[in-house]
């Protein structure tokens, strides 16, 4: 089962390089991240994975809960972008201006996403639950969790 997970993650690269390249051309700030949140929902709603969505503001949970007993995980990702200028001469660079994923979250978000998706696939399989939690305002004091 491992070995089938992780080759479906990796036959995945290249649509993670993709949701990630999206995501680093439209950022938002933190607490302003409605157009992520709904790019999140649209995602687990095309995957028919269920999830609860303006969690703690602008924030997502997923659920798959897997086909045999067990325990429950949760993976999280935040989503929110920095108020930097993005400088770099790249196709995905940021069309926002100031604004910009210099933290990663972009690729935090995608990368989760992308393991939801393969969870989804082998859901049968997989003993307990999986939570998948998308935080916003990751960049902010209290910030996201704490809501």
């Amino acid at each position: 089962m491992n070995k089938q997970l992780f080759n479906a993650l990796e036959n995945s690269y290249e649509e993670m390089v993709e949701i990630r390249r999206y995501l680093h051309q439209y950022p938002e700030l933190s607490f302003e991240e409605e157009q992520t949140a709904n790019y999140i929902q649209s995602y687990y709603d095309q995957l028919h994975i269920p999830y609860q969505k303006n969690v703690g503001g602008n924030g997502v949970v997923a659920t798959v809960e897997g086909g045999k007993p067990g325990k429950t995980i949760a993976i999280r990702a935040d989503f929110d972008a920095l108020p930097i200028h993005d400088a770099k001469d790249v196709p995905y660079r940021s069309k926002v201006d100031g604004v910009m994923h210099a933290c990663g979250h972009d690729g935090h978000t995608a990368t989760l996403l992308t393991v939801a998706k393969v969870c989804k696939k082998y859901q049968s399989d997989i003993p307990g639950t999986i939570v998948f939690i998308h935080q916003h305002a990751e960049e902010l004091t209290p910030g996201g969790a704490k809501a």
